[in-house]
């Protein structure tokens, strides 16, 4: 029930799914712009700040979207402006600015804070572990399901938290009540909940299998490296016109200094990888992947070399 109808004139109308998407796609593009231009100002800045610049890009989309969503701008965005749309509370009231603040934690945190660098031991058997589990895992799980299936109030996890809703603002309304949400999204959020806490579990159990075997030490030993910020070790396969089935043992290393180009470095980087790793035997390359550059959540910028070694080279 996307409408409600009264006496004397069209009631609010609560924004349908596609024009709540676009007008979201237009204010992401708005903010992608203006870190793309920070980027370019401040690339080798950025780049030494590794994941803390998600912070400047958090803090950017929380000014943009906090202070447009809330009654300084009309409870819109440009992308809301542009289409039409508004968000108000139940009593069709624009927002306070702590409350749109608030709103923005809530869907930003999940987003921002998915990828973080942290180390495997910490985030497989910790409390800190299996918090971030809840609030990245189940916190994306939780929006993207509640935007796809509430489709009765339209609000996601975030409207839920301050009781706020995006209103159609094309056009007369008359001040009824917003439609309630169907109690059993509630449960479904409850399950992914359950489900995200159960993710850094079933990581531990991944971990000492004997595909993932030798990969946590080679991480930790990767991690201290000079220059490297932030390391990443998995392996793969490959198998192309269902021919022979190439294994490989790859690592991305996130430097603090523009050194992608630096094949000494990589060689040395290849060599510790095939000394620590108790299964190289059993692979046919090692590829190393040097990167250089940063993300601030709404905007990145990498360079990067990747480089091969044959095992046997590494002798």
């Amino acid at each position: 029930m996307d409408a409600l109808h009264g006496e004397g004139g069209p009631d609010r109308e609560i924004a349908g799914f596609w024009r709540r998407l676009g007008a979201f796609v237009i204010d992401l593009i708005l903010l992608g712009l203006v870190g793309w231009i920070l980027g370019a100002l401040l690339f080798d800045t950025l780049a030494h700040m590794g994941a803390y610049a998600k912070l400047i890009g958090f803090a950017i989309a929380l000014a943009y979207f906090g202070i447009c969503n809330s009654r300084i701008s009309g409870g819109q965005t440009l992308g809301k402006r542009w289409l039409g749309v508004r968000v108000v509370d139940g009593h069709d009231q624009l927002l306070s600015l702590p409350r749109s603040l608030l709103r923005y934690v809530v869907l930003g945190i999940p987003f921002f804070a998915n990828g973080l660098p942290l180390d495997p031991k910490l985030a497989m058997s910790t409390p800190l572990g299996y918090l971030l589990a809840l609030v990245v895992f189940g916190g994306m799980f939780a929006i993207i399901y509640l935007y796809l299936f509430n489709r009765r109030t339209r609000q996601s996890l975030h409207d839920l938290a301050v009781g706020s809703y995006v209103e159609r603002f094309d056009r007369a309304a008359q001040p009824v009540p917003f439609p309630i949400m169907w109690r059993g999204h509630v449960v479904v959020v409850a399950l992914l909940a359950v489900i995200a806490l159960s993710a850094p579990a079933v990581a531990s159990r991944f971990a000492q299998t004997q595909t993932f075997a030798g990969i946590l030490p080679l991480y930790q030993t990767l991690s201290t490296q000079p220059h490297v910020m932030t390391a990443q070790v998995v392996r793969g396969w490959s198998s192309f016109n269902g021919g022979k089935t190439t294994h490989s043992l790859q690592s991305s290393l996130w430097l603090d200094a523009p050194l992608t180009e630096d094949g000494d470095m990589a060689k040395h980087i290849a060599q510790l990888m095939a000394k620590t790793d108790p299964d190289i035997a059993n692979e046919d390359v090692v590829v190393v992947t040097l990167i250089y550059g940063y993300d601030m959540g709404i905007a990145s910028g990498w360079k990067k070399h990747g480089y091969s070694f044959k095992p046997g080279e590494l002798q």
